[in-house]
């Protein structure tokens, strides 16, 4: 799989590494969508989960696709700068993106452009702030 994507997606990948039945790849934002539907369309049908960490540089947004019938995972690390982060939203290739992806925005900030319903999912609309970024302080 790894060599199929490498051919595919060349120097988008940042970097890979095969750990047992999961493959780990850092990929820049602009492969991120054709990537996934890549991986979709070679039988990686199941999305996972979506989170997000702050490494205190930048936002990195990770990704676990499923193949049910191998059991094989794929993990995709994308990074976003914190100010203004923004990705293109996988709703059109997993439809189930849609709640993680809410998540992430209300927890981290991370805009997806693109998604059909974003909003806060867990967070009342008036909470200002994302509290799962390193610099956040609640309201007074």
């Amino acid at each position: 799989m790894l060599d199929s994507l490498k051919s595919q997606f060349g120097e988008a990948i940042e970097s890979a590494e095969q750990v047992g039945r999961e493959l780990r790849l850092r990929l820049a934002a602009a492969a991120l969508v054709e990537l996934a539907r890549s991986c979709r369309n070679q039988g990686y049908t199941y999305l996972g989960d979506i989170t997000a960490a702050d490494t205190g540089s930048e936002l990195r947004v990770v990704y676990r696709l499923i193949s049910l019938a191998s059991g094989q995972h794929i993990v995709i690390s994308v990074g976003t700068p914190r100010a203004g982060a923004r990705l293109p939203t996988l709703t059109g290739v997993y439809r189930g993106a849609e709640w993680p992806e809410r998540e992430v925005y209300d927890l981290f900030g991370v805009r997806f452009d693109g998604h059909p319903d974003l909003r806060r999912i867990l967070l009342t609309e008036d909470w200002e702030g994302h509290p799962l970024l390193k610099t956040w302080s609640p309201s007074k």
